[in-house]
Parts: C-alpha cells; structure tokens; sequence
C-alpha cells in the first residue's frame, strides 16, 4: 500500500503537536480569575473555545452601554509576533533553550497592552513549522511546557492556537535542514480589558517629572534583523558552518535570553485586582514605553506630548549581549553608532515608566524591586517645543545624543 507522504509529513504531526498544545492551554485556564472557560466540547482539541467574563466585569461593561460616546470598561485586542527571534533558538537547538521561547510571544503581547493601562487576560497562539518529527518532537514539547510555565506567571489564559507544518513556507538563517532542528515562526493575538479610569496615554506629562526604567537583560525582539545580518557577514552564509562555529553559539546563546513580561508589575501599580475588577492604585503613573522595535526614539517619543521632551542622563548599561553586537559591528559595513543603538535596540530598558513625582517614582521602583525587576531613576522630562530626547549613551561611545540631530 502507498504511503500517504502528506499525511505523514503534514498532518499527523501537526495533529500531534496540536493535541499537546492543547493540554498546555487547558492547564492554563485558571490563570485568569477575570474570566471562566466553559468547555462545552472538552475533548475538542481543534474547535473553538468558549468563555465568559465574570459578573461584575460584565456589569461594569453594561455602564453606560445605551450612550454611543459613553463606556466603562470594554473588551480589546492586540497582537504581535516574536519577530526573528526564534530562529536563535533553532540555531541553539537545546530544549532549555527552547523551554524559554514562550516568553517572547508573551512578552510583546502582554507588555504592549499593558502599557496603556489596559489588562491581559486571554492570548492565543500561531507556530508556523517547517515541520516537525520523530526527532524534533521533543523539542515541540519543551517550548509548549516552557509556554505554559510563563502563561502561570503572566496571569494568562491561553485558551487556543494553532500549529501548523508548512514545509516550503518556512525558513532560518541557520536551517540545515536536519530533521533534529525546529524552524519556526510564532505570533499570537492578546485579549483583555479596558477601562476608563485606569488609561494611560501620556496626555498628563508635563516637564519635572521623573522616568524610571525597568532593566531587561536580554535583547527584547527589537534588532533581529541586525544580529542576523551580522553572523552572516562575520561568519558566512553556510548554516552547517554556522551551527557548530563555537564563536556563533556563544554569541548566539545570548540572543536567546529570554524577554522579560512586565505586564503583571504594571497590572498591579496602576490599580487592576487579578479579577478584573478596579483596586487601589500603587504609583501614578502618567505615561509607559514599552521599548520594542523603534528602539527609545521612537517608542518613548511617541508617549510624549506636545511641548515635553526628556533628557535620560542616568540609564543604566545596555545588555551584554547589545554591547558585545556593537563591538562585532564595528569597523565592518554593519558598524553601529551609539545613536543607531538606542533606535535598533532599547539601550538597556525594556519599559520606560513616568511618574508623577518622586514620591510616585520610588513607589514603582519598590514594586518592580518586589517583583524581581532591576529598577532606577534614569532621568526627567523637560520642557521642549521640538520634543528633544537627549541621551548620555552607555554604549561604546559615551557621548551625549539627541533626538534632534541623528547620525
């Protein structure tokens, strides 16, 4: 009898594959006090999902639900990707490697809502294979356990997503093509709640006001593209050469240091109780920069209003794995300046936060300091009519930069 190539290449993996998803997703379903799943079809694994808000999150949304220009809290969504990122882990190929891959998909979704003053409470998922096999399986199931301990963290309910095995659709700067190898891409949709009250848009920034920064010690999904097209300058385009080049890995495993999820420390301080209700506000805070891609240009500017810029005089020093990239890059085509650090990366914050005042500004840093985030004072604002950033640079030249004169 003919074998079904397609079936056994296509199908009955990502059949498999989704199965154990799905035990991952159903274990987190407890994460989130604000909503309950209601598993009409449990055994399901494919189909839809069905939940509900809790009764008092519901009532609060019926607020001034008859008004078309009236609203108390709403229903919102986002979504994102892990960028290039994970095919530093396939390059790496370990399952403690992959173990810690959820974090990214996590990290832009959740930090990004949270940002705005806004709740993550629901995220579902996209992986997109070349494939998987008898001898990559394993490493399927360490990034999903790894996904699964990090949902826990975030207060997140993965309540569905998808995996699928497109052979000739997928691809990385390190595929060898060996069926040990897992080459994916992976993006998900987050799913949470708004409310009036706790919004954060940055419209109350005035000039004097402190900025904290939150310290991220790896590279924040920011910058992919450059780290990609620096191994293949330095090292050659060859991925069989790539993947046991020692220099490689060691840069490589760098890179794969998992992102840090701030949404729950930011949850917290701006006054949401896990069940979606409304407590007590920690800290005011009157703006936040998830710094992503854009890096501090553009990710801090954009909270700013009309006639405030800042001066970040104190940020802390980038990353190793940012500095060690600057020193790679320099005196070849691909040289980063200081300036175009701080716009490809986030320079060393993977959240800038304004407070209120000094008081406001101390509150978050305890709060962040509970919570296991290394926090500081990194600067002010001020008063601009042109919203001029300037920069004391940490990186490798250490010079003042300005927003106003790029290079």
């Amino acid at each position: 009898m003919k074998t079904d190539q397609y079936q056994r290449q296509v199908v009955d993996p990502g059949d498999r594959a989704s199965k154990f998803a799905h035990t991952i997703n159903v274990e987190s379903f407890h994460n989130c006090p604000a909503i309950e799943i209601v598993p009409h079809q449990p055994d399901n694994f494919r189909g839809p999902v069905g939940f509900r808000w809790k009764e008092h999150i519901l009532r609060a949304m019926l607020k001034g639900y008859n008004a078309a220009d009236q609203w108390n809290t709403l229903i919102e969504v986002e979504n994102d990707g892990a960028g290039g990122k994970p095919q530093f882990f396939t390059l790496i190929g370990t399952r403690d490697a992959l173990f810690d891959l959820g974090c990214e998909i996590i990290t832009m979704n959740a930090d990004d809502f949270a940002r705005t003053g806004r709740l993550p409470c629901i995220i579902v998922n996209d992986m997109n294979t070349k494939g998987i096999t008898k001898s990559s399986f394993h490493l399927f199931q360490a990034i999903m356990k790894g996904y699964g301990e990090r949902l826990k963290q975030a207060r997140l309910v993965s309540i569905t997503g998808e995996t699928a095995i497109m052979k000739h659709s997928i691809t990385a700067f390190c595929d060898t093509g060996s069926d040990n190898q897992l080459v994916l891409t992976w993006g998900a949709a987050c799913i949470g709640l708004c409310n009036q009250a706790l919004l954060i848009d940055g419209s109350r920034i005035t000039a004097n006001m402190p900025i904290v920064g939150f310290w991220e010690p790896g590279y924040r999904c920011n910058g992919g593209t450059f780290f990609t097209d620096l191994i293949l300058l330095l090292y050659g385009k060859d991925p069989r050469e790539l993947v046991t080049n020692s220099n490689v890995r060691a840069f490589v495993e760098k890179l794969t240091i998992p992102s840090l999820s701030y949404a729950p420390t930011i949850c917290d301080i701006v006054g949401w109780n896990h069940d979606g209700s409304v407590g007590r506000t920690m800290a005011d805070v009157c703006g936040i920069a998830n710094i992503t891609g854009g890096g501090v240009w553009n990710k801090f500017s954009e909270i700013l209003p009309e006639g405030v810029g800042a001066d970040l005089d104190t940020m802390p020093d980038p990353a190793e794995v940012l500095a060690t990239a600057q020193e790679m890059s320099w005196g070849t085509a691909l040289q980063l300046s200081d300036y175009q650090a701080y716009g490809t990366f986030h320079g060393g914050c993977g959240m800038l936060l304004v407070a209120e005042n000094d008081q406001e500004a101390n509150a978050i840093i305890r709060k962040a300091d509970y919570d296991g985030i290394v926090a500081q004072v990194v600067g002010c604002t001020t008063k601009s009519t042109n919203k001029q950033i300037r920069i004391q640079s940490r990186f490798k030249q250490r010079k003042e930069l300005s927003s106003l004169h790029p290079e």
